[in-house]
């Protein structure tokens, strides 16, 4: 990931906490042979009123009945180890999955978490947490993959995830800890139900917090130019390697469930680096800088990263400036002969006599 967001944005958490708090005490309570309270008793208005949150949680309580002693506490537990957050990211804390819930109580519990989560939008707690998010959010964009803008509150609503599936870990299904706005592609194509904490095999892994602190930074730099594909006839494209500096474990699963590897390379590295080394040789074309030499080269890359694609936190253009660094530090070492400070040189010329002509 990124950039986490700000764990303030979850703090309006008192839907899940309440729905919870009620689950809870309905299962210790049927295992202390008391009566179960009435779902209204104890709750703010907001909630108690709702007739969707009402009916599942009186059929949970229904299903919840037919178990065993042993079960319901199997249940207390699961409810507490599914919002175990951050922990359960750690690849090792307890998460049981609702597959290993009893049969007759799985359909409950899912729908009662589902309408509990359906409230966050009536609610508004919803807007209310994506503007904390998007106003604390560097570049505005997607940090699960850095390429699609976000939409300003008041627009259209970027996809809601459950980080932990609420199809595996239905207790955690309104906490806001575990929903995470993402960009529709991040959403729609490619993370979808996975498991961000249980690969396909169901092995235990580690992944990001999308509210911590761990992050990634993507690096360039063992890229290797002129042995990629050849494009228009011209180019010919760096054979890329693109490498994440952050927790390698969690940066490895940020990887596999999204895809962040070949989106990168298709989507924005093979489709703008001509349009990319043109506007470098535009640009030093119609600013007169001298790059005839091997230093003179240097010296353009440098101001040009500086002054063009400006080392902000989150700009849109840091695969760009991550692939003008890699060419700095290309041309710097005098890799292939200065091949590559020759290729930019000339590309600045053919630019300049373009123009003249």
């Amino acid at each position: 990931m990124l950039h986490p967001y700000s764990v303030n944005a979850a703090s309006e958490n008192w839907v899940h906490e309440a729905v919870s708090a009620k689950v809870r005490s309905a299962l210790e309570a049927m295992n202390a042979g008391v009566p179960v309270t009435l779902w209204a008793q104890g709750l703010q208005l907001d909630l108690a009123e709702r007739e969707a949150l009402k009916s599942r949680y009186e059929a949970f309580c229904a299903a919840a009945l037919t178990l065993t002693d042993l079960e319901r506490t199997a249940l207390l537990q699961a409810l507490v180890d599914q919002n175990n957050i951050p922990a359960v990211f750690d690849g090792v804390s307890a998460c049981p999955r609702l597959d290993s819930f009893p049969d007759k109580v799985r359909d409950a519990a899912k729908e009662l978490f589902l309408a509990a989560f359906d409230s966050l939008k009536s609610l508004k707690i919803r807007d209310r947490q994506y503007a904390i998010l998007y106003g604390n959010l560097p570049g505005k964009r997607c940090p699960f993959c850095g390429i699609e803008p976000f939409e300003a509150p008041g627009l259209t609503r970027e996809d809601l995830d459950h980080y932990l599936p609420s199809s595996h870990y239905p207790f955690a299904g309104a906490n806001l800890r575990n929903l995470t706005p993402m960009c529709g592609k991040c959403n729609a194509s490619y993370k979808l139900a996975k498991d961000v904490i249980c690969d396909d095999a169901n092995n235990r892994r580690r992944c990001f917090d999308p509210y911590g602190t761990d992050r990634v930074e993507v690096s360039l730099l063992n890229s290797r130019p002129f042995e990629g594909e050849l494009i228009d006839g011209v180019f010919t494209l760096p054979a890329w390697e693109i490498d994440f500096i952050g927790e390698a474990d969690r940066a490895k699963t940020w990887e596999c469930v999204f895809k962040i590897r070949p989106r990168y390379k298709a989507n924005v590295l093979d489709a703008f680096f001509r349009d990319w080394i043109l506007h470098f040789a535009f640009w030093c074309a119609r600013g007169s800088l001298a790059v005839n030499t091997h230093d003179e080269v240097v010296a353009a890359l440098d101001w040009y990263i500086q002054v063009v694609l400006q080392e902000r936190e989150a700009n849109s253009s840091f695969l760009q400036r991550a692939t003008f660094s890699m060419i700095r530090k290309r041309c710097a070492e005098g890799d292939e002969d200065d091949r590559l400070a020759d290729w930019l040189s000339a590309l600045v010329r053919a630019e300049r006599a373009s123009t003249a002509a």
